[in-house]
């Protein structure tokens, strides 16, 4: 049950007569607002209003030394929210197979969607030599970094460590492709990798750009950007709704009665739906005269070894 001072609080915003009294709950998501909260908003909002009523609902904070300890305010929201005690669980685990983290005094940012190895199965790669607290005082892994620029090193082939010749050809080998056929860039993300793309494909000879995708994309969209900076003409491929097929007699038409040919941007599967694309959209491009850009992003490591890049050049 919500306190009064709380139900008069949430009154005046519904009232417009408080700008924002719960920061939580941007100001543009006010009910007199024309802009749909989302389910997220509304969970976040409920939250924060019920335990703002349930923890404290008799005082009225002034300022910063009116504030609770630390120590009160977690023992309070314990009572509140008695379920919060069972995520002692995740510390458990941390604290057993991730304890390396506390000894080096590191944090983890997980931002591609690839979970973070254990303390066991670090000490499963040197099986020998059993890894110590001592061993891990300096970092166990480390970010190579390489300050060129990747269109040179595109364009001009440039020097490569030892480390990095040997993920390269790893990686190839394990693909099942040849060095004859392709070259290998690393690049930091996707948005980087189409970046390079953009920079460097031919666009003043070739102009169109044709993207093949069913949502919005932050590496599509600096690509499109990039591309018409140099004076691409981009179009995107139509979609049926709901069930996000491609329009195929719309995309065909665009592939084969274009004078000018450019770059086609093709991505293997949905990653909205999930489904996958057929080859034939690649042939039926390279047929009429197109240059590839095969985007295999969506697929997981243990797809790579399917994509038959040996098979279709």
């Amino acid at each position: 049950m919500q306190s009064p001072w709380i139900r008069d609080a949430a009154k005046a915003c519904c009232s417009g007569c408080c700008p924002n009294p719960f920061p939580g709950l941007p100001q543009s998501h006010s009910a007199t607002s024309e802009t749909p909260i989302t389910a997220a908003e509304a969970f976040r909002y409920k939250f924060e209003v019920s335990t703002v009523a349930t923890l404290y609902p008799n005082f009225n904070f002034t300022n910063h030394e009116s504030l609770p300890s630390f120590e009160e305010a977690f023992s309070y929201f314990n009572k509140v929210y008695p379920q919060y005690s069972q995520t002692d669980e995740a510390d458990k685990i941390r604290a057993h197979e991730y304890y390396h983290l506390s000894i080096t005094n590191h944090v983890y940012l997980d931002y591609i969607g690839h979970g973070l190895f254990s303390y066991s199965q670090l000490e499963n790669q040197c099986p020998g030599s059993p890894v110590t607290s001592s061993s891990l005082e300096s970092p166990f892994f480390d970010v190579s970094y390489k300050s060129v620029s990747l269109k040179s090193q595109l364009l001009y082939c440039g020097e490569e460590s030892e480390f990095q010749s040997s993920m390269r050809k790893r990686i190839m080998a394990f693909m099942n492709i040849s060095e004859a056929d392709y070259n290998f860039i690393f690049t930091a993300n996707q948005s980087a990798a189409f970046k390079l793309v953009a920079e460097s494909y031919p666009f003043q000879y070739s102009r169109n750009l044709v993207t093949v995708y069913d949502h919005q994309s932050e590496a599509v969209e600096v690509m499109i950007e990039r591309s018409k900076n140099r004076g691409a003409n981009a179009i995107s491929a139509s979609f049926s709704w709901p069930n996000l097929e491609i329009q195929t007699d719309k995309l065909r038409k665009r592939i084969s009665k274009r004078k000018k040919k450019g770059l086609f941007v093709f991505p293997l599967q949905s990653r909205v739906t999930g489904s996958r694309y057929s080859y034939t959209w690649m042939s039926l491009a390279r047929e009429n005269g197109w240059h590839l850009l095969l985007d295999a992003s969506a697929l997981g490591a243990k797809d790579m070894d399917t994509l038959g890049l040996s098979l279709f050049s």
